[in-house]
């Protein structure tokens, strides 16, 4: 079977993104857009697109560190934030992780559920800076994660409006070229900076170009085999990338809900 080939991003793309941007906020009617930026590839390019479509002074980007956050983090979000006219806020959210952390964990949990703490408490920064501005949140999800679940729910998956819904991590990063992210940005190994030294495709197990190529023919209908056979992957991989998914389809489809009734 013929499968299209990965799409290749370009400006028109962009444009489209930037479109939605200003007529779901137009729509919503409200004041502008709220970001949580962290120094990653995925809100800057939610930030920049934003900006563009709506305009500097229409968005504020909050950055949320905790103790695991890496010194550049700072510097790199408050450079681009600077470069794009964008406000800038910066709110530790250390002492609500320590607060949840010391109610509900015991200290034998695995790293993964101290990070699902930290993403949603800044889901709850967000979401009260979006009611005090008159924003939507502007999530900073791409494709890839939605199917492979890779966020937290009711975290940094909370989100009012999902640009990058249709572009994979690797389009994504076509796109960044194309709007202006800095080169180092670009570069940086993708994490959700959960805990030190985390990255996403080392937890993932697979990298995001050979994830991406797999998940484009995946939803054509491709079999593990020619899953396999187009990200240059094995088979027990492909298989493992499709279970993958069919776990995570409570992220990406939404709440469940019944049958509707004969009434």
């Amino acid at each position: 079977m013929a499968f299209k080939e990965l799409h290749k991003v370009t400006e028109e793309d962009a444009e489209s993104i930037r479109s939605f941007i200003r007529e779901t906020a137009a729509k919503a009617h409200v004041d502008g857009a709220i970001i949580g930026i962290s120094g990653g590839i995925d809100s800057a390019v939610v930030a920049k697109l934003c900006a563009d479509a709506l305009g500097g002074d229409k968005v504020m980007c909050v950055f949320m560190p905790t103790a695991v956050t890496p010194a550049d983090d700072y510097r790199q979000t408050k450079m681009m934030c600077d470069m794009w006219g964008i406000k800038y806020v910066t709110v530790n959210v250390q002492p609500a992780v320590d607060a949840f952390s010391g109610m509900l964990l015991t200290g034998k949990e695995a790293p993964l559920e101290k990070g699902n703490i930290m993403a949603r408490c800044r889901m709850v920064v967000l979401y009260d800076k979006a009611k005090k501005y008159n924003r939507l949140v502007f999530g900073t999800t791409n494709r890839s994660e939605l199917f492979m679940g890779y966020m937290t729910k009711f975290g940094d998956g909370a989100e009012d409006a999902t640009p990058m819904h249709y572009l994979y991590k690797t389009q994504v990063r076509e796109i960044a070229k194309i709007i202006g992210v800095p080169q180092e940005i670009i570069d940086k190994p993708p994490t959700a900076g959960l805990w030190e030294g985390q990255t996403d495709e080392d937890e993932m197990g697979i990298t995001y170009h050979d994830l991406d190529l797999a998940l484009n023919v995946w939803e054509q209908g491709a079999t593990d085999e020619e899953m396999a056979e187009a990200a240059g992957i094995t088979v027990e991989k492909a298989a493992e990338v499709r279970a993958q998914t069919v776990r995570m389809a409570h992220k990406y489809k939404g709440p469940a809900i019944p049958p509707i009734p004969e009434w």
